[in-house]
């Protein structure tokens, strides 16, 4: 299977995973043939595109997902929940919500412990229906694996999961015009929404009763390592390291999702702004364990190589993340496939990757 963009998705196209909706409800089968309705409607709710079985792709095993999409999905959910009726619920209610987050974080950090995967993959099956629960599932499991990169204790990564879960739960208080609105806020809007690590500092403190160094986590989670950042201007070493881990998790995410005023950036993109801006958003140390973590090049990615042939990630390395094992195949010449290891194969050793399909 590879994914392939929604605008090159056609009916005939088989589905290779299945996609699931709101409360693990299957939306389509892996295996069911795409319909023109099917991709009408997949467009509809934002979705960048597919992952699809071709000639091209046909018996193709891909890296293995380190959070499969119906745990995603169950997280997203547990979140939408919180985050639909956490600001208007009785105190019970609230204790009630956080339980369900709580437990799917658990279940994340137990299978990331068990699994000890050595690489992720960021998650391109995205709708910008749900961008705001999906943003704060995705980002908690880009904390966690970097946590756990970091060699934390599992309880240490634990509390860092739910601070990354709970790092935008103030936008609960913020008003739904300046949260949705489709241009650049004015500069009054802005300021409103600059109160939203106060708020959910307040309500993760005062409501969900959590440790201080969640609520501190929550509190500086838009601090700038040159001291450029909110609400209090922190830099440096300053700023907690669990906010430096969610800052630099949150951003990533963001450029990689889909709004409805933009479009989602390649993942190569969002890896180069992060390496950019190491000594002025992000500690650079930070930044390093970034990109020994983080794939840059999602297994199931088709790419352009430098020899003008096409090729699908099959498999990142952890030790050359920029040059993954990938099978290169020719457009116009279906029978032609060729498994390349652009890290170790000697005649490789001058072919890069050189752009996104």
């Amino acid at each position: 299977m590879r994914f392939v963009r929604m605008k090159h998705c056609k009916p005939g196209m088989f589905i290779a995973r299945d996609i699931y909706g709101e409360y693990g409800v299957l939306l389509l089968a892996r295996g069911r043939t795409l319909s023109s309705r099917h991709i009408y409607a997949l467009e509809q709710q934002g979705y960048p595109g597919l992952y699809i079985i071709d000639e091209h792709s046909e018996g193709l095993e891909l890296e293995e997902v380190v959070v499969d999409d119906l745990m995603r999905q169950s997280a997203i959910t547990a979140v939408k929940e919180m985050f639909d009726k956490g600001a208007n619920a009785l105190y019970i209610k609230n204790q009630e919500m956080y339980k369900a987050v709580s437990d799917v974080i658990y279940d994340i950090v137990d299978h990331i412990f068990e699994t000890n995967p050595a690489v992720l993959n960021v998650p391109l099956l995205k709708s910008f229906d749900e961008y705001t629960y999906q943003h704060s599932v995705d980002v908690g499991i880009l904390a966690i694996m970097l946590g756990k990169r970091l060699k934390m204790t599992r309880t240490d990564v634990l509390n860092l999961g739910k601070a990354a879960f709970f790092h935008d739960i103030g936008k609960m208080f913020i008003p739904k015009a300046i949260l949705n609105k489709k241009g650049k806020l004015t500069r009054e809007e802005f300021d409103v929404m600059k109160k939203h690590p106060e708020l959910g500092f307040d309500f993760t403190k005062e409501i969900l009763h959590q440790p201080p160094v969640i609520n501190r986590a929550v509190l500086h989670h838009h601090e700038r390592f040159d001291g450029a950042g909110y609400p209090n201007k922190i830099k440096g070493k300053g700023i907690p390291l669990f906010s430096q881990i969610i800052s630099i998790s949150d951003v990533f995410d963001a450029m990689g999702s889909s709004r409805v005023y933009k479009k989602a950036q390649l993942a190569t993109e969002g890896y180069e702004y992060i390496m950019a801006s190491a000594g002025r958003q992000f500690d650079p140390e930070i930044v390093d364990l970034f990109t020994k973590t983080i794939a840059p090049f999602p297994a199931g990615l088709t790419v352009r190589l430098s020899n003008g042939l096409h090729a699908v990630v099959v498999r990142n390395n952890p030790n050359f993340m920029m040059r993954p094992l990938v099978r290169a195949f020719d457009p116009d010449d279906p029978g032609y496939h060729e498994y390349i290891n652009l890290s170790d194969d000697l005649n490789a050793l001058d072919m890069t990757i050189i752009g996104v399909v």
